[in-house]
Protein backbone atom coordinates (compact mmCIF):
# COMPACT_ATOMS: atom_id res chain seq x y z
CA UNK A 1 0.00 0.00 0.00
CA UNK A 2 1.38 3.18 -1.09
CA UNK A 3 0.78 5.88 1.62
CA UNK A 4 2.16 9.92 0.54
CA UNK A 5 1.33 11.01 3.78
CA UNK A 6 3.89 9.41 5.75
CA UNK A 7 7.26 10.50 6.61
CA UNK A 8 10.45 7.64 6.02
CA UNK A 9 11.07 5.50 8.63
CA UNK A 10 14.26 7.17 10.07
CA UNK A 11 12.19 10.60 10.98
CA UNK A 12 10.44 8.26 13.92
CA UNK A 13 13.92 8.79 15.89
CA UNK A 14 14.63 12.42 14.87
CA UNK A 15 10.97 12.73 16.31
CA UNK A 16 12.12 11.58 19.34
CA UNK A 17 15.71 13.34 19.19
CA UNK A 18 13.20 16.84 19.11
CA UNK A 19 10.31 16.13 21.34
CA UNK A 20 11.83 14.42 24.58
CA UNK A 21 13.93 17.65 25.08
CA UNK A 22 11.26 19.75 24.27
CA UNK A 23 8.99 18.25 26.42
CA UNK A 24 11.50 18.39 29.34
CA UNK A 25 11.91 22.35 28.54
CA UNK A 26 8.27 23.04 28.05
CA UNK A 27 7.60 21.47 31.64
CA UNK A 28 10.62 24.19 32.74
CA UNK A 29 8.65 26.94 30.65
CA UNK A 30 5.45 25.86 32.11
CA UNK A 31 6.53 25.46 35.52
CA UNK A 32 9.59 26.97 36.91
CA UNK A 33 9.15 30.22 34.25
CA UNK A 34 12.31 28.98 32.86
CA UNK A 35 12.96 31.51 29.87
CA UNK A 36 16.21 31.78 27.19
CA UNK A 37 17.55 35.53 27.53
CA UNK A 38 18.86 35.53 24.02
CA UNK A 39 15.39 34.51 22.95
CA UNK A 40 13.76 38.15 24.46
CA UNK A 41 12.60 40.41 21.63
CA UNK A 42 11.51 44.20 22.19
CA UNK A 43 9.08 45.14 19.23
CA UNK A 44 8.80 48.05 17.71
CA UNK A 45 5.34 48.32 18.57
CA UNK A 46 2.61 47.28 21.26
CA UNK A 47 0.81 43.91 21.65
CA UNK A 48 -2.29 43.86 23.86
CA UNK A 49 -3.91 41.03 25.19
CA UNK A 50 -6.64 40.72 27.69
CA UNK A 51 -5.94 38.81 31.58
CA UNK A 52 -8.25 38.94 34.18
CA UNK A 53 -10.30 41.77 32.98
CA UNK A 54 -7.52 44.00 32.46
CA UNK A 55 -5.58 45.35 29.19
CA UNK A 56 -2.36 44.65 28.97
CA UNK A 57 -0.27 46.32 26.99
CA UNK A 58 3.54 44.86 26.07
CA UNK A 59 6.53 45.58 23.58
CA UNK A 60 9.01 42.79 24.62
CA UNK A 61 8.17 39.16 24.63
CA UNK A 62 10.34 35.86 24.78
CA UNK A 63 10.15 33.29 22.54
CA UNK A 64 11.56 29.87 24.63
CA UNK A 65 7.58 29.04 25.00
CA UNK A 66 6.79 29.30 21.02
CA UNK A 67 9.89 27.66 20.00
CA UNK A 68 9.38 24.82 22.86
CA UNK A 69 5.92 24.70 21.52
CA UNK A 70 6.42 24.72 17.58
CA UNK A 71 9.35 22.00 18.37
CA UNK A 72 7.52 19.42 20.37
CA UNK A 73 4.58 19.40 17.43
CA UNK A 74 7.23 18.87 14.84
CA UNK A 75 8.62 15.96 16.93
CA UNK A 76 5.48 14.21 17.97
CA UNK A 77 4.34 14.41 14.40
CA UNK A 78 7.43 12.83 13.26
CA UNK A 79 7.01 10.02 15.80
CA UNK A 80 3.51 9.44 14.49
CA UNK A 81 3.39 9.78 11.23
CA UNK A 82 6.59 7.69 10.36
CA UNK A 83 6.18 4.65 8.41
CA UNK A 84 6.65 1.48 9.92
CA UNK A 85 9.14 -1.09 8.94
CA UNK A 86 6.12 -3.03 7.29
CA UNK A 87 3.63 -0.77 6.44
CA UNK A 88 0.40 -2.89 4.65
CA UNK A 89 -3.48 -2.59 5.34
CA UNK A 90 -2.96 -3.54 8.56
CA UNK A 91 -0.97 -1.29 9.78
CA UNK A 92 -2.57 1.68 7.83
CA UNK A 93 -6.04 0.28 9.50
CA UNK A 94 -4.39 0.48 12.96
CA UNK A 95 -3.36 3.85 11.94
CA UNK A 96 -6.61 4.76 11.22
CA UNK A 97 -8.34 3.34 14.69
CA UNK A 98 -6.13 4.98 16.71
CA UNK A 99 -6.31 8.28 15.02
CA UNK A 100 -10.18 8.53 15.44
CA UNK A 101 -9.45 7.01 18.94
CA UNK A 102 -7.26 9.62 19.61
CA UNK A 103 -9.71 12.20 18.43
CA UNK A 104 -12.22 10.96 20.78
CA UNK A 105 -10.19 10.88 23.75
CA UNK A 106 -8.94 13.89 23.46
CA UNK A 107 -12.27 15.95 22.67
CA UNK A 108 -13.98 13.73 26.02
CA UNK A 109 -10.91 14.89 27.92
CA UNK A 110 -11.75 18.61 26.78
CA UNK A 111 -15.25 18.30 27.97
CA UNK A 112 -14.74 17.02 31.03
CA UNK A 113 -12.19 19.64 32.25
CA UNK A 114 -14.55 22.57 30.66
CA UNK A 115 -17.11 21.18 33.29
CA UNK A 116 -13.82 20.41 36.26
CA UNK A 117 -11.35 23.13 35.74
CA UNK A 118 -11.83 27.16 35.64
CA UNK A 119 -9.81 30.05 35.61
CA UNK A 120 -5.98 30.29 34.42
CA UNK A 121 -5.66 26.78 35.54
CA UNK A 122 -8.36 25.90 32.31
CA UNK A 123 -5.91 28.16 30.35
CA UNK A 124 -3.05 25.75 31.29
CA UNK A 125 -5.10 22.64 30.98
CA UNK A 126 -5.38 23.68 27.37
CA UNK A 127 -2.19 24.45 26.43
CA UNK A 128 -1.63 20.35 27.34
CA UNK A 129 -4.61 20.04 25.17
CA UNK A 130 -2.79 20.71 22.00
CA UNK A 131 -0.76 17.78 22.46
CA UNK A 132 -2.96 14.91 23.54
CA UNK A 133 -4.40 13.62 20.32
CA UNK A 134 -0.90 13.33 18.72
CA UNK A 135 0.03 11.46 22.21
CA UNK A 136 -2.76 9.70 22.78
CA UNK A 137 -2.45 8.35 18.99
CA UNK A 138 1.29 7.23 19.86
CA UNK A 139 0.22 5.66 22.42
CA UNK A 140 -2.67 3.70 21.03
CA UNK A 141 -1.05 2.91 17.53
CA UNK A 142 2.09 1.39 19.12
CA UNK A 143 0.69 -0.32 21.70
CA UNK A 144 -1.53 -2.20 19.11
CA UNK A 145 1.48 -2.58 16.44
CA UNK A 146 3.93 -3.56 19.12
CA UNK A 147 2.73 -4.67 22.53
CA UNK A 148 -0.29 -6.06 22.26
CA UNK A 149 0.43 -8.98 20.06
CA UNK A 150 3.52 -10.16 22.70
CA UNK A 151 0.16 -10.75 25.01
CA UNK A 152 -1.73 -12.48 22.37
CA UNK A 153 0.91 -15.14 22.05
CA UNK A 154 0.39 -18.53 23.58
CA UNK A 155 2.43 -21.48 24.22
CA UNK A 156 0.19 -24.07 21.79
CA UNK A 157 0.32 -21.21 19.15
CA UNK A 158 4.14 -20.32 18.77
CA UNK A 159 4.48 -24.56 18.36
CA UNK A 160 1.86 -24.68 15.88
CA UNK A 161 3.73 -22.16 14.01
CA UNK A 162 6.87 -23.80 13.89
Amino acid sequence: MKNRFLFPKNYKTIGFVVAIPAIVLGYFCMHQNFQFQFLHINLPFMLSGDFSDKKVLFDDINLTNTIVITLTIIGLLMIAFSKEKIEDEYVAQIRLESLQWAFYCNFILLILITFLVYGIDYFSVTVYNMFTPLVIFILRFNYILHIKPSFEKSPERSLHEQ
